[in-house]
């Protein structure tokens, strides 16, 4: 004789059938029920805590089955005396047993976003187990990319400057582009790479400029609706005196003082020299009117 399912009841000799079965009858009471799962948003590589909102004893959780799933797979089983995680949750997740059952999901990743039900089981006096709560919760994993940083490459040739903007650990695909006054700049060398395991991108974009006049760049990082954006200035450096226009000038200012001095010198002895001939003059001048007038 076969066995009667009865809802939230374990078949002695074919658990696994009854997992994939208890999976398809949750999915179902939730479309049916047209209740809405609360929300949860995490980012990458965060924690979070799901709570099964079933307040217990002690005494009572050693009698209770609760199986937790993410969507049509199952995450975790908690029988008496026995826990079992599946393979995508071993190492990262842990159960916290108290008076509310909930489970820990350490280092998150962007395949753990989804729906997550708690289903709790109760055995009766016959000791058949039977549904006795089920509560789920949306979890929505964000994996945000950080803000750009420019670096400067140095000089790829005379009067031509090149930087490099670039930044990691986002999702969706980004797209990078540079921008001058609001138009879109030709950039050189972008690349993109994906993680293989975590599923976060990587991206980076090099931009040459002539170095000859004042500029102002801005680096924007668009992903899905979402963008990050970085702004450089450059600022035209003016043309500094060499040594030798240095050495020159050192050389010109004590000379012209020098000359200056000199010529100075030269002026104040001919106005001397002047006044003292005119001086000598008058004398001369001054005896000979005396001599005129002595003489018979």
């Amino acid at each position: 004789m076969g066995h009667t399912m009865k809802w939230g009841t374990l078949p002695p000799k074919r658990p696994c059938l009854w997992l994939s079965q208890l999976l398809v009858l949750t999915g179902l009471f939730y479309f049916c029920s047209g209740i809405t799962p609360k929300s949860v948003t995490k980012r990458v590589k965060e924690t979070v805590m799901l709570s099964c909102d079933y307040n217990t004893s002690t005494e009572e959780l050693t009698s209770l089955r609760i199986y937790w799933q993410k969507d049509s797979k199952m995450v975790l089983a908690i029988l008496p005396g026995k826990v079992q995680v599946w393979p995508e949750y071993k190492n990262r997740t842990i159960t916290d047993m108290n008076d509310n059952p909930r489970i820990v999901i350490l280092a998150l990743r962007l395949s753990d976003s989804g729906t997550y039900t708690c289903v709790i089981q109760k055995p009766d006096l016959k000791g058949a187990y039977k549904l006795e709560h089920l509560t789920s919760v949306r979890l929505m994993i964000r994996a945000d990319f950080p803000v750009p940083t420019i670096n400067d490459l140095g000089n790829p040739s005379p009067n031509i400057r090149r930087l490099i903007c670039s930044t990691s650990g986002g999702f969706p695909r980004p797209h990078l582009y540079w921008l001058e006054n609001g138009e879109e700049l030709n950039a050189t060398n972008t690349t993109l790479s994906q993680d293989p395991e975590t599923k976060l991108y990587m991206i980076s974009s090099e931009l040459d400029f002539n170095m000859t006049s004042n500029h102002s760049f801005l680096c924007l990082v668009k992903y899905g609706d979402l963008t990050v954006s970085q702004t450089f200035y450059w600022q035209e450096s003016k043309p500094t005196p060499s040594a030798n226009q240095h050495l020159t000038w050192t050389i010109i200012i004590p000379v012209s003082a020098f000359g200056i001095s000199v010529i100075i010198a030269v002026i104040l002895t001919c106005l001397t020299c002047r006044n003292a001939a005119i001086r000598r003059q008058r004398r001369e001048n001054e005896v000979e009117m005396e001599s005129c007038s002595q003489s018979p």
